[in-house]
Protein backbone atom coordinates (compact mmCIF):
# COMPACT_ATOMS: atom_id res chain seq x y z
CA UNK A 1 0.00 0.00 0.00
CA UNK A 2 1.64 3.07 -1.11
CA UNK A 3 0.03 5.52 2.10
CA UNK A 4 2.50 2.68 4.39
CA UNK A 5 5.60 2.81 2.00
CA UNK A 6 5.57 6.36 1.42
CA UNK A 7 5.63 6.76 5.14
CA UNK A 8 8.26 4.26 5.76
CA UNK A 9 10.76 5.56 3.15
CA UNK A 10 10.22 9.16 4.14
CA UNK A 11 11.19 8.48 8.06
CA UNK A 12 14.06 6.49 6.88
CA UNK A 13 15.31 8.88 4.17
CA UNK A 14 14.33 11.65 6.59
CA UNK A 15 16.70 10.29 9.63
CA UNK A 16 19.55 9.56 7.42
CA UNK A 17 19.57 12.65 6.00
CA UNK A 18 18.05 14.67 8.73
CA UNK A 19 21.57 13.34 10.39
CA UNK A 20 23.52 14.42 8.00
CA UNK A 21 21.71 17.89 8.36
CA UNK A 22 22.33 18.08 12.14
CA UNK A 23 25.84 17.05 11.82
CA UNK A 24 26.42 20.26 9.36
CA UNK A 25 24.93 22.42 11.54
CA UNK A 26 26.95 21.54 14.32
CA UNK A 27 29.96 21.44 12.85
CA UNK A 28 29.77 23.15 9.59
CA UNK A 29 31.00 26.85 8.64
CA UNK A 30 28.45 29.72 8.92
CA UNK A 31 28.26 29.18 4.57
CA UNK A 32 26.93 25.10 6.07
CA UNK A 33 24.76 26.64 8.56
CA UNK A 34 22.48 29.04 6.45
CA UNK A 35 22.31 26.60 3.79
CA UNK A 36 21.03 24.29 6.07
CA UNK A 37 18.73 26.74 7.85
CA UNK A 38 17.42 27.68 4.30
CA UNK A 39 16.25 23.94 3.59
CA UNK A 40 15.03 23.37 6.40
CA UNK A 41 13.18 26.65 7.00
CA UNK A 42 11.66 25.78 3.42
CA UNK A 43 10.04 22.73 4.33
CA UNK A 44 8.87 22.95 7.31
CA UNK A 45 7.65 26.65 6.39
CA UNK A 46 5.95 25.46 3.65
CA UNK A 47 2.80 23.43 3.12
CA UNK A 48 3.29 19.54 1.99
CA UNK A 49 1.37 19.37 -0.39
CA UNK A 50 2.78 22.35 -2.24
CA UNK A 51 6.05 20.24 -1.96
CA UNK A 52 4.40 17.72 -3.44
CA UNK A 53 2.39 20.07 -6.40
CA UNK A 54 5.69 21.69 -7.43
CA UNK A 55 7.67 18.41 -7.46
CA UNK A 56 4.91 16.40 -9.61
CA UNK A 57 4.10 19.13 -11.70
CA UNK A 58 6.87 21.69 -12.07
CA UNK A 59 10.40 20.41 -11.55
CA UNK A 60 9.32 17.69 -14.73
CA UNK A 61 8.10 20.50 -16.78
CA UNK A 62 11.22 23.07 -16.21
CA UNK A 63 13.93 20.46 -16.37
CA UNK A 64 11.87 19.02 -19.50
CA UNK A 65 11.95 14.96 -18.60
CA UNK A 66 9.81 12.75 -17.50
CA UNK A 67 10.20 11.48 -14.10
CA UNK A 68 7.81 8.84 -12.25
CA UNK A 69 5.40 10.91 -10.19
CA UNK A 70 5.70 8.32 -7.30
CA UNK A 71 9.42 8.44 -7.57
CA UNK A 72 9.14 11.97 -7.21
CA UNK A 73 6.55 12.02 -4.36
CA UNK A 74 8.66 9.61 -2.22
CA UNK A 75 11.85 11.69 -2.52
CA UNK A 76 9.39 15.15 -1.48
CA UNK A 77 8.25 13.34 1.85
CA UNK A 78 12.08 12.02 2.60
CA UNK A 79 13.64 15.39 2.06
CA UNK A 80 10.55 17.09 3.93
CA UNK A 81 10.82 14.32 6.98
CA UNK A 82 14.67 15.47 7.09
CA UNK A 83 13.96 19.23 7.72
CA UNK A 84 12.07 18.09 10.87
CA UNK A 85 14.70 15.49 11.95
CA UNK A 86 17.44 17.55 11.48
CA UNK A 87 15.92 19.33 14.67
CA UNK A 88 15.26 16.05 16.50
CA UNK A 89 19.01 14.81 15.91
CA UNK A 90 20.51 17.80 16.78
CA UNK A 91 18.70 18.75 19.81
CA UNK A 92 19.69 14.62 20.82
CA UNK A 93 23.28 15.09 19.72
CA UNK A 94 23.90 18.07 21.79
CA UNK A 95 21.98 16.75 24.52
CA UNK A 96 25.00 14.30 25.29
CA UNK A 97 27.65 15.48 22.98
CA UNK A 98 30.01 17.37 25.42
CA UNK A 99 31.22 14.52 28.17
CA UNK A 100 30.92 11.97 25.72
CA UNK A 101 33.01 13.80 22.96
CA UNK A 102 35.62 14.15 25.63
CA UNK A 103 35.36 10.43 27.05
CA UNK A 104 36.14 9.23 23.74
CA UNK A 105 38.96 10.87 22.77
CA UNK A 106 40.51 10.39 26.34
CA UNK A 107 40.70 6.85 25.25
CA UNK A 108 42.45 7.68 21.60
CA UNK A 109 39.39 7.80 19.44
CA UNK A 110 38.84 10.27 16.65
CA UNK A 111 35.48 13.33 16.56
CA UNK A 112 34.28 11.03 14.13
CA UNK A 113 34.79 7.77 15.79
CA UNK A 114 33.08 9.23 18.92
CA UNK A 115 30.52 10.73 17.21
CA UNK A 116 29.60 7.22 15.21
CA UNK A 117 29.96 4.73 17.45
CA UNK A 118 29.28 6.43 21.18
CA UNK A 119 27.21 9.67 19.94
CA UNK A 120 24.75 8.64 17.34
CA UNK A 121 23.62 5.35 19.44
CA UNK A 122 22.69 7.47 21.85
CA UNK A 123 21.47 10.02 20.06
CA UNK A 124 18.87 7.91 18.25
CA UNK A 125 17.82 5.80 21.50
CA UNK A 126 16.97 9.30 22.54
CA UNK A 127 15.11 10.55 19.62
CA UNK A 128 12.71 7.28 19.18
CA UNK A 129 9.69 9.14 20.62
CA UNK A 130 10.30 12.03 18.14
CA UNK A 131 10.54 9.65 15.18
CA UNK A 132 6.89 7.96 16.20
CA UNK A 133 5.70 11.74 16.16
CA UNK A 134 7.32 12.25 12.49
CA UNK A 135 5.85 9.04 11.53
CA UNK A 136 2.39 9.70 12.51
CA UNK A 137 2.32 13.03 11.06
CA UNK A 138 3.54 11.06 7.72
CA UNK A 139 1.17 8.90 7.72
CA UNK A 140 -1.57 11.13 7.70
CA UNK A 141 -0.01 13.27 4.87
CA UNK A 142 -0.06 10.87 2.95
CA UNK A 143 -3.58 12.08 1.91
CA UNK A 144 -2.57 14.69 -0.31
CA UNK A 145 -1.22 12.66 -2.54
CA UNK A 146 -5.04 11.93 -3.54
CA UNK A 147 -4.77 15.41 -5.15
CA UNK A 148 -2.10 15.14 -7.77
CA UNK A 149 -3.40 11.64 -8.75
CA UNK A 150 -1.83 9.26 -6.82
CA UNK A 151 -3.21 6.07 -5.71
CA UNK A 152 -2.94 6.49 -1.63
CA UNK A 153 -5.71 5.29 1.32
CA UNK A 154 -7.49 8.20 0.64
CA UNK A 155 -7.62 8.28 -3.11
CA UNK A 156 -9.07 5.09 -2.62
CA UNK A 157 -11.52 5.89 -0.32
CA UNK A 158 -12.67 8.77 -3.20
CA UNK A 159 -12.86 5.99 -5.85
CA UNK A 160 -14.89 3.94 -3.54
CA UNK A 161 -17.50 6.77 -2.55
CA UNK A 162 -17.61 7.63 -6.42
CA UNK A 163 -18.46 3.94 -7.35
CA UNK A 164 -20.80 3.26 -4.20
CA UNK A 165 -22.35 6.83 -3.10
CA UNK A 166 -21.63 6.29 0.19
CA UNK A 167 -19.93 9.31 1.52
CA UNK A 168 -19.77 8.81 5.25
CA UNK A 169 -19.91 5.03 5.99
CA UNK A 170 -16.25 5.15 3.69
CA UNK A 171 -14.86 8.27 5.27
CA UNK A 172 -15.70 6.54 8.73
CA UNK A 173 -14.10 3.24 7.54
CA UNK A 174 -10.56 5.55 5.73
CA UNK A 175 -10.71 7.33 8.85
CA UNK A 176 -10.44 3.97 10.95
CA UNK A 177 -7.92 1.91 9.17
CA UNK A 178 -5.63 5.64 9.44
CA UNK A 179 -6.49 5.34 13.36
CA UNK A 180 -5.49 1.47 13.89
CA UNK A 181 -2.22 1.71 11.51
CA UNK A 182 -1.21 4.98 13.54
CA UNK A 183 -2.31 3.98 17.05
CA UNK A 184 -0.47 0.21 16.97
CA UNK A 185 2.55 1.78 15.87
CA UNK A 186 2.90 4.48 18.24
CA UNK A 187 2.51 1.59 20.87
CA UNK A 188 4.72 -0.78 19.08
CA UNK A 189 7.32 2.46 19.33
CA UNK A 190 6.80 3.42 22.87
CA UNK A 191 7.58 -0.38 24.00
CA UNK A 192 10.66 0.45 21.77
CA UNK A 193 11.20 3.31 23.89
CA UNK A 194 10.52 2.01 27.25
CA UNK A 195 13.14 -0.37 26.81
CA UNK A 196 15.82 1.48 25.25
CA UNK A 197 15.78 5.06 26.58
CA UNK A 198 18.30 6.67 28.59
CA UNK A 199 17.42 7.17 31.91
CA UNK A 200 17.73 10.84 32.87
CA UNK A 201 18.56 12.31 29.19
CA UNK A 202 15.73 13.93 27.68
CA UNK A 203 15.52 15.13 24.06
CA UNK A 204 16.59 18.79 23.74
CA UNK A 205 14.15 20.27 21.06
CA UNK A 206 16.16 22.51 18.21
Amino acid sequence: MLTVEITLFGVLIGLVLGTLLAIGDIYGGNLTKGAIATYVEFFRGSPLFVQVFIAVYTVPAILNVQIDHYILAFLVFGINSAGYQKGYMKGAIQTILGDQMEAGMSVGMSKLQTLRHVILPQAYRIVIPSWTNEFCSLTKSTSTLAFVGLRDLTSAGIAIRGATYQILPVWILIGGIYLVWITGFSKIMDIIYEKKKIPGIELLMQ
